[in-house]
């Protein structure tokens, strides 16, 4: 049996495959999740459609050997898989952390670009924990990260902020998640200081806005309760050719097949 893999400088990118049209779709999971995530959406896609949705570092199948990931190694995949596929352009279509990733593949990637579609994505402003952690100095990041090494230590603490009430239950809910093992901490480690070499969201969203003729779609949860409606409106004032959809009976995990009868459709219109 074929492995689906993409050789990288810094390790190999595990991938799902979903049709086999000649029109190429490339998918990115959010944080925490696997390409196989948008196996659900299959059963929406256009006709003569190829679905890609790759495991990004340290998710999945994927081995990655480096601490970090650049946009220069998934541009290199990406890459790959039009070569693989005989393309020139694709469909990028990207959910949580995923969307994000895609915002910060604008500049190199949005000429490619047939269609932009974003899946409540991450990284927009949001305020207290969430943006003095995610804003932080790339020094600051990497000095935390060597504390994951006494995850337990952080735990303790976090717990003692929970009940202070100095840390949302969100935030505490988090944490307790992903510092639990080895493997989640390099994970959360990797995403992380990653994410912190992303260009700034108006710059992103300015370079998919100067590309006019590209299609834009935003489709959010309205009881979606990790991002506030407030930064997805935030998202569609830099954007203009944006078209939002808002689910009136959707959480933040619009991958999940109840929610994916609510807006599976709109991705089959040209």
């Amino acid at each position: 049996m074929q492995k689906n893999v993409l050789q990288l400088s810094g390790g190999q990118l595990h991938y799902h495959q979903y049709g086999t049209g000649s029109r190429l779709w490339i998918a990115f999971h959010g944080f925490a999740r696997e390409g196989r995530s948008f196996a659900s959406l299959a059963h929406f896609l256009p006709e003569n459609t190829c679905l890609i949705a790759l495991d990004l570092p340290w998710h999945g199948s994927s081995e990655w050997r480096e601490t970090s990931f650049s946009l220069a190694d998934i541009a290199q995949g990406i890459d790959q898989l039009l070569r693989l596929k005989q393309q020139t352009h694709y469909t990028a279509l990207g959910f949580s952390f995923g969307a994000r990733l895609c915002l910060a593949l604008a500049k190199a990637e949005a000429q490619r670009w047939e269609r932009l579609i974003l899946l409540a994505p991450d990284g927009l402003p949001r305020g207290g924990w969430y943006q003095f952690v995610d804003q932080a100095p790339l020094g600051f990041k990497k000095q935390v990260v060597r504390l994951f090494a006494h995850a337990q230590v952080l735990l303790r603490l976090a717990s003692t902020l929970y009940n202070w009430k100095l840390l949302d239950g969100l935030s505490y809910r988090f944490l307790r998640l992903h510092l639990q093992s080895e493997s989640s901490c390099k994970r959360l480690a990797g995403i992380w200081i990653s994410a912190a070499a992303f260009p700034a969201l108006r710059k992103s969203c300015q370079q998919v806005a100067a590309t006019p003729h590209l299609p834009v779609q935003l489709v959010t949860g309205n009881e979606d309760s990790v991002i506030p409606q407030t930064a997805f409106a935030h998202l569609a004032q830099l954007i203009p050719q944006l078209q939002w959809t808002k689910l009136a009976r959707a959480d933040h995990d619009l991958l999940s097949a109840a929610v994916l009868t609510q807006w599976g459709n709109i991705i089959q219109e040209s």
